[in-house]
């Protein structure tokens, strides 16, 4: 337990490079990435929570909440709710997310995201187990702060295929204020996500929704994501997924009345090294589905007020 402490401590000097955690439903939830999914799977509200290195005191825990309002004439705008805890830090971050849609064809559409808001980072120092109470200059630079959000991104749909390129917030930040006798380098750096998902109709009753996320940091490897689910009678969905770090998942959905879905999710970090931790990770998902009116029915509203 002292070294998974004296990791974190390290971790915290580092630049950020682990600040966002991928989802096991992404399918539904990839707004988290990309504005310009805002919406585009119709009117919801979402809450994920994600849980890793289970049975390890004060290992990261992330936490969604997402809510698409109706769609009201070429504009989606939605909510986006996220915390994350781990050690000592404890990241809370909202914004406000606006996406554009561009009809290209009867099947083709483009869709153009924003998203604006910011986080609040707030490190306990107090929380360290030190082995003595001397002042330690090098806690001096570590402490709270907030930071603005700017985020963009693009997205091409029909109804069988998606592309999408999001970069959920532009700008490096400092972490940490240099004083006289410390300079700090720790930056919370810009991701940039692309992504991209398909839906093959096998039969009447099976389909088949493939989904791959890809991302990218400066000075960091990158990440590659699959997820491949199985929807069965549009009720049930099973499924795994695989990433290029050696994580393997599988997960399951299934809906319930009144447009409610739930989901389970379980990934292994499928290393060979003795000393890589191996706990699981555990991901829940609720969501539920809100009603919408149709086109027709809206633009039948306005000719009646006109």
């Amino acid at each position: 337990m002292k070294n998974f402490y004296i990791i974190l401590v390290l971790l915290l000097s580092l630049d950020s490079y682990a600040q966002e955690a991928h989802i096991l439903f992404n399918r539904v939830n990839m707004g988290v990435y990309n504005p310009a999914f805002t919406g585009t799977q119709g009117s919801f509200v979402s809450f994920n929570s994600r849980s890793q290195w289970t049975g390890i005191k004060d290992a990261p825990r992330t936490n969604y909440l997402l809510y698409y309002l109706p769609k009201k004439k070429n504009v989606h705008l939605g909510f986006t709710a996220q915390n994350d805890q781990v050690f000592i830090e404890d990241k809370t971050l909202v914004t406000i997310d606006y996406n554009y849609q561009i009809k290209i064809s009867e099947t083709q559409n483009i869709f153009l995201g924003l998203k604006g808001g910011g986080f609040y980072n707030h490190i306990d120092v107090t929380r360290l187990n030190r082995l003595t109470l001397a002042n330690n200059p090098a806690l001096a630079p570590v402490d709270s702060y907030f930071t603005p959000i700017l985020g963009v991104g693009i997205q091409w749909q029909t109804p069988k295929y998606f592309l999408g390129l999001g970069i959920p917030s532009l700008f490096d930040n400092k972490r940490f204020i240099d004083n006289g006798s410390f300079i700090t380098k720790a930056n919370d750096k810009s991701f940039l996500y692309f992504s991209g998902g398909a839906s093959f109709v096998l039969s009447e009753d099976f389909s088949l929704q493939p989904v791959l996320v890809y991302r990218s940091i400066k000075d960091s490897p990158d990440l590659f994501t699959t997820t491949i689910a199985l929807e069965i009678q549009n009720q049930f969905t099973i499924g795994t997924g695989f990433s290029n770090n050696q994580n393997l998942a599988f997960f399951f959905s299934t809906k319930g009345i009144k447009g409610i879905e739930l989901g389970y999710g379980y990934e292994i970090m499928n290393r060979g090294d003795k000393t890589a931790i191996q706990m699981g990770t555990h991901e829940l998902m609720l969501r539920f589905k809100l009603a919408e009116k149709e086109e027709s029915q809206i633009k039948e509203e306005n000719g009646q007020r006109d």
